[in-house]
């Protein structure tokens, strides 16, 4: 379309919002700017429609809407003007600048990998928790905010103040999700904020005095260490094994622990007497506890979740926990769960710091969770979350087998991912990303450790970039790869190779740390085995041309047929791909 007049509006018939309001936005903007400051004359409505190519009704609506709200008067026989609602003890500023950082500034903040606002935009974004448009149950979330945008909404809104939480909302979050936890709450025991960020922010000010002693966990994020590092607390790290954080010798009196917020590896949650233990510390020490439970995402991990908060008999434990991110609109909010003095002190300091969570916000979350859009959502993103942590561990098994291993996360679809010795995962994460894959690294306390969701991309672009991924890591040396080129042996071919594998039985461990047993049987087909009591299986064939030996399941590794270079050393097998990289080996089962 036309610009409109001096000023040079477009409009575009695409967006989401309607010509009226796009118009109307343009006009305010002119306005707040100063491109059109107060006293200047309009075009009429019949002008303003012919040169950005509305209908003259689309600007008089747009006109109308600014008359009624003072932005604009109306002259008798003159025109419409400007007036001078806008622009009045405005001071001016002076000009802006934009200073790029330095890498040094960047190094001193540690060197962390952040991701970037435009993940969306990169082939192959591996974050877990960033989520991509197929998971978002739009249609949903449309009508929960039509419900919570009536004029009866907005004129309680306006009354209520932003103080004070959502009844509705906390009633859902004590009947809906606290119970997921085991926890029964009364409705002053409850508390809403926008985020995690915000309701450890709210924790730690609350709770946590300057050069106090704290207690953290393996799971507590850097943002909220270095956060800890200004108040200049005595920060006592807490490891852990199979049941959970281990309790030190002594809890110091009146310090306070963290049981931080990110993902935990399978086999790492505190057991029911681990956690009655840590109680029993906490309550002859005096100490409160932060506890925090990441989001669950995984309808099969629902049910019969632990957490210190149920037991908690003495009012000790501060609970945090969060909705699934790929459920919500934008950053999903978060809720804290106490005795009612603590929450009654975070309360106060929430208002005073201005963290409250919008109150339109809340009802749109109470309508989405007591229509049962929420518990749909989840059971329907966890069947598709599961597919795809599927084919992740698939991939990774297929094309990074010998470099890595590979387990899940607590309640969650993600996969940590742990590379050989030496290899640094912030520098692979950074390399990745030129080329335009996204990964997680584990950070200073686990430099070979990554994470890899499958949130934030579809099924079908997870193993192209798991490829990617596998290429880079096998040209770097320091990852320990291994060229045909650095045998001694040369390669088995034609009838040596045939007699040579033919009619063996070979043992290896998947990616993901099972047993997997394969028959190549001398007829010319495959035998394969998966798993401690066989929970997998499949078959496929095989055949000798010149020095390769080329197999072909019917199942895995997608059924497509693969060329290899066979050396074997003894009792062991080393297979290479035609670019010369050995991509994985297997033991000889002896007769």
């Amino acid at each position: 379309m036309r610009a409109g007049f001096e000023l040079g509006i477009v409009l575009d018939a695409r967006n989401a919002l309607t010509l009226q309001h796009q118009l109307r936005r343009k006009l305010v903007d002119a306005m707040e700017s100063g491109a059109l400051p107060p006293g200047s004359r309009l075009p009429s409505s019949r002008r303003l429609a012919e040169e950005i190519g509305v209908s003259r009704n689309t600007v008089a609506l747009a006109y109308d809407s600014l008359l009624a709200e003072g932005y604009l008067s109306s002259r008798p026989r003159s025109g419409v003007y400007v007036t001078d609602l806008v622009g009045e003890g405005r001071v001016a500023t002076a000009t802006r600048r934009t200073a790029r950082r330095s890498d040094a500034e960047t190094e001193a903040e540690g060197g962390e990998f952040r991701r970037p606002p435009n993940w969306h935009q990169y082939p192959y974004p591996f974050l877990d928790g960033s989520v991509e448009p197929a998971l978002l149950p739009l249609d949903e979330w449309r009508e929960a905010l039509r419900l919570a945008s009536g004029k009866p909404e907005l004129l309680r809104f306006a009354q209520a103040g932003s103080e004070t939480d959502d009844p509705a909302l906390i009633d859902e979050l004590r009947t809906k999700l606290l119970p997921i936890w085991g926890i029964d709450a009364a409705p002053d025991e409850v508390l809403v904020v926008p985020s995690m960020r915000h309701a450890l922010f709210l924790a730690l000010e609350a709770l946590i005095e300057r050069g106090a002693t704290v207690l953290t966990d393996e799971a507590l994020d850097s943002d909220t260490r270095r956060r800890l590092g200004a108040r200049q607390v005595n920060d006592i790290r807490i490891e852990r094994d199979a049941e959970g954080p281990i309790l030190p010798a002594a809890v110091p009196p009146r310090s306070v622990i963290l049981l931080g917020a990110r993902r935990l590896r399978q086999g790492r949650v505190m057991s029911p007497a681990r956690g009655a233990a840590w109680l029993e510390a906490a309550a002859r020490a005096e100490t409160t506890v932060v506890e925090c439970a990441p989001p669950v995402e995984l309808r099969e991990a629902v049910s019969g979740l632990p957490s210190l908060r149920s037991v908690d008999a003495a009012g000790r434990v501060l609970f945090v926990g969060g909705l699934a991110p790929a459920a919500a609109i934008g950053a999903p909010p978060a809720f804290m769960q106490a005795d009612p003095r603590i929450i009654a002190r975070v309360r106060e300091l929430r208002r005073s710091v201005g963290a409250e969570f919008a109150p339109g916000m809340q009802r749109a979350w109470s309508h989405f969770l007591a229509l049962g859009h929420y518990g749909a959502a989840v059971k329907r993103i966890s069947g598709m979350l599961t597919e795809r942590r599927t084919e992740l561990r698939d991939a990774l098994n297929h094309y990074l087998h010998k470099f890595v291993q590979i387990g899940l996360y607590n309640r969650s679809s993600a996969h940590w991912v742990r590379g050989p010795a030496g290899m640094n995962s912030l520098a692979l994460s950074r390399a990745a990303a030129s080329h335009g894959v996204l990964i997680e690294p584990g950070g200073e306390s686990d430099p070979q450790l990554f994470t890899m969701g499958v949130t934030s991309l579809p099924k079908d672009r997870i193993r192209a970039g798991v490829l990617l991924l596998a290429r880079l890591i096998a040209r770097d040396p320091a990852l320990g790869s291994r060229r045909l080129a650095e045998e001694t042996r040369a390669p088995l071919q034609g009838a040596a190779l045939r007699r040579a594998i033919g009619g063996k039985s070979l043992l290896y461990n998947t990616v993901w740390g099972e047993p997997c047993t394969l028959e190549i049987q001398r007829g010319g087909t495959l035998a394969g085995r998966v798993g401690y009591h066989d929970e997998e299986r499949d078959t496929g064939v095989w055949r000798v041309e010149g020095d390769r030996w080329i197999r072909q399941w019917r199942n895995w590794a997608y059924g497509e047929s693969l060329a290899l270079h066979v050396i074997i050393d003894g009792d062991q097998v080393r297979w290479y791909n035609l670019e010369g990289v050995l991509i994985d080996t297997a033991v000889i089962v002896r007769a």
